[in-house]
Parts: structure tokens; C-alpha cells; sequence
């Protein structure tokens, strides 16, 4: 399971807990990612937009079509979306 954050039409925002793979890929082939919950959570395919390392905990920005993807994607290259990052440490 996967808390969803946000939704509507064009994207989702889901919770990802550290620990958990954004997606599948690379040098694993791991089936628990937070892709798949995602999916499952909402019924439909998601989108990458952008990706939390596997030990980083927080809100993963996911597209609902293609289309969004690279709205989303281009927006973020541009610089035109406002990330902040929030460490806690004990």
C-alpha cells in the first residue's frame, strides 16, 4: 500500500517511505516498487516525473498520461517548479 496525497485528472502525489525503489531498473529488478503501488492504488498507469533515492522519504510527483509526463518534465527542467527538501536528522 501507497498513501495518495493528491489527485485529479493529470497527475497524483503519492507518499513514498524510505526504503522502497521509486521504480524498477538499473541493477534490481525488484517487483515492490513505489510505481506498482502506485498503480495498484489508483487503478490506471503513472508516469515518472522525477524520483526520491531509495533511502529518502517524501512526496513523489507522478503523471497520469504521457502527455503530462513531459509537461510535467520540461516544466521541472526549466526550473519552473519549486522543490524544498526537509532533512531531519537525530
Amino acid at each position: 500500500m501507497i498513501e495518495l496525497l493528491y489527485a485529479d485528472d493529470d497527475l497524483a502525489v503519492v507518499s513514498k517511505p524510505s526504503g522502497l525503489l521509486v521504480h524498477r531498473g538499473g541493477m534490481t529488478r525488484e517487483d515492490d516498487v513505489a510505481m506498482v503501488r502506485a498503480r495498484r492504488a489508483l487503478g490506471r498507469r503513472v508516469y515518472t516525473v522525477h524520483r526520491l533515492d531509495r533511502a529518502t522519504s517524501g512526496a513523489l510527483l507522478l503523471a497520469l498520461s504521457p502527455e503530462m509526463a513531459a509537461v510535467l518534465s520540461q516544466s521541472l527542467e526549466r526550473g519552473e517548479v519549486e522543490k524544498t527538501y526537509l532533512a531531519l536528522s537525530h
